[in-house]
């Protein structure tokens, strides 16, 4: 697919004004008739300060120009992390009163039965589900919150498509290991979701960048101001220049390069035609995620030997909430033993260690092993504990 590389900023004016003028720069004839389904980022229940959410004024610009553009039919629609109830993070977000204003659907996405879609050429996902609705909509609108990712480096428009997949696949996304006969160095959570490109990308993606999040994103990390917003009709472009803004060098975002390459789209920011040509004047520089473990626990020992700085930041995410649950999980020197990283020596490693991340799989028979690349916090609580954890927020997206 061919797509226009255009690509507006705009900055300064509040969620709902750099929407509205960021679009305002784009061509949106081609919404006429048309039926638009708007996937915002709400994946948890928060309010809209946090950084973790859509800004509600974000959307509510989206719908007015939808409106303006005379497009058929305007749905806002999600599938949030499992253990979130839609409806009630639309409302708590304040989504469910934009969608009340304008008088558009509010759509709980795990509500219909999926549709499976197999993924041609994959080298980690052969098939996977996908919510029905986002394949009868005629165009399918990625407005993501700029945040910084504990996993994939940030998560913008691409990434933000990961929240069509229908109910525990998004979390099947972070527990898969190459195909047979496929080796590549990227993680592959990463990988699985370049391969979701390869058959579903946004048509029109919109990046608030109003309130984001910097540091342990998606959740856990910081709200940061940086009062922006992006709008593209070119999926890659759209990410390219919000990393840009965010202080980031695209390239280093593993699943862009991925879509990028795989796709044969430009990662570089001057293979796009930005509006206006000094949109670097706007950027805000987003604290990256950990880039190390950084423990205050003397009750806990961590054996890292080479892991990336995903399975580093789940540790630092698992500990942070879940720590006093593992208290019978103790050794004989009355600590909490963690392993992480691809080399680890199983001589090293004292029974009863609770091995993190596909890359610890050699010496599993020494401890409790929980695969994923990297398992998020909430599947390692519950391949210990048998059962899920009782938290407000119960998976990483």
């Amino acid at each position: 697919m061919i797509y226009n590389n255009v690509v507006v900023v705009s900055k300064g004016m509040g969620p709902f004004d750099n929407v509205i003028s960021a679009l305002a720069g784009l061509n949106l004839n081609f919404i006429k008739g048309k039926s638009v389904l708007i996937k915002p980022n709400i994946g948890r229940s928060a309010k809209k300060t946090k950084g973790v959410n859509t800004h509600p004024d974000a959307v509510a610009a989206v719908v007015e120009v939808l409106k303006e553009a005379n497009a058929a039919k305007i749905a806002i629609g999600e599938s949030p992390l499992v253990g979130v109830n839609t409806l009630e993070a639309f409302e708590k977000a304040g989504v469910s009163r934009v969608a009340q204003r304008y008088n558009c659907e509010l759509l709980d996405l795990d509500a219909f039965v999926p549709v499976k879609k197999d993924i041609p050429a994959a080298r980690v996902v052969k098939s996977t589900r996908i919510c029905a609705p986002v394949l009868e909509y005629d165009i399918i609108l990625s407005l993501p919150v700029a945040k910084m990712h504990m996993h994939t480096g940030v998560t913008l428009g691409i990434k933000n498509m990961k929240g069509c997949l229908y109910k525990h696949e998004k979390v099947r996304f972070h527990q898969l290991e190459y195909l047979d006969g496929m080796e590549y160095p990227d993680k592959t959570l990463d990988t699985a979701i370049s391969d979701l490109a390869t058959i579903l990308m946004p048509d029109i993606t919109v990046v608030d960048g109003f309130t984001g999040m910097q540091g342990l994103g998606p959740s856990g990390g910081e709200p940061i101001e940086s009062d922006f917003a992006v709008a593209s009709l070119h999926p890659l472009g759209a990410d390219v220049i919000a990393c840009v803004l965010m202080g980031q060098k695209p390239e280093e975002i593993p699943h862009l390069r991925l879509v990028s390459e795989r796709l044969n789209l430009p990662i570089h920011p001057e293979n796009y035609t930005v509006i206006p040509e000094n949109y670097m004047d706007f950027i805000t520089v987003y604290k990256k995620p950990p880039q190390e473990i950084s423990i205050s626990y003397p009750d806990v020992v961590v054996t890292d030997k080479g892991s990336c700085s995903a399975c580093q930041s789940t540790v630092m995410l698992f500990l942070k909430r879940f720590k006093d649950d593992f208290k019978q999980y103790v050794l004989e020197d009355k600590k909490l033993h963690l392993a992480i990283g691809k080399g680890i020596v199983l001589e090293e490693i004292k029974k009863g260690t609770i091995l993190i991340g596909n890359c610890t799989h050699k010496a599993k028979e020494k401890g409790l092993f929980i695969p994923g690349c990297p398992p998020v916090p909430t599947r390692i609580y519950k391949n210990v504990i048998g059962k899920e954890p009782d938290v407000n927020e119960p998976e990483i997206d």
